[in-house]
């Protein structure tokens, strides 16, 4: 499952449910904005993201779970290949070491 995606769902639910109920939903508005970019997580501090996490409905006991799945090594590595992040980024807040495949089956001394 993709956790970003499910992320960007719930603050669209959360966005309806605020607005149903005549309540401030301008953070929501602002999460929206940063989502667009699937990079976000990997650019923010842990403190931010757990904001984020928690105005969108993530329960307190799952947010680190969370959290961790939203920067896990393959989700960067899935956003490296698709071009979305560039390892190379200052922004990163999150980055992992770039490999290169031929070196897998290369014998260790």
């Amino acid at each position: 499952m993709d956790e970003f995606k499910v992320i960007d769902v719930m603050n669209e639910a959360m966005l309806k449910l605020l607005k149903d109920k005549n309540a401030k939903y301008e953070e929501n508005l602002k999460i929206r904005k940063y989502l667009e970019d699937e990079t976000i997580f990997f650019k923010i501090s842990k403190l931010d993201a757990y904001r984020i996490l928690e105005k969108v409905g993530v329960k307190k006991e799952n947010i680190e779970n969370v959290y961790k799945k939203l920067i896990s090594p393959n989700a960067y590595y899935d956003l490296l290949n698709r071009g979305k992040i560039n390892a190379n980024d200052d922004n990163l807040v999150i980055k992992y070491n770039e490999y290169n495949p031929n070196d897998l089956f290369k014998k260790r001394k």
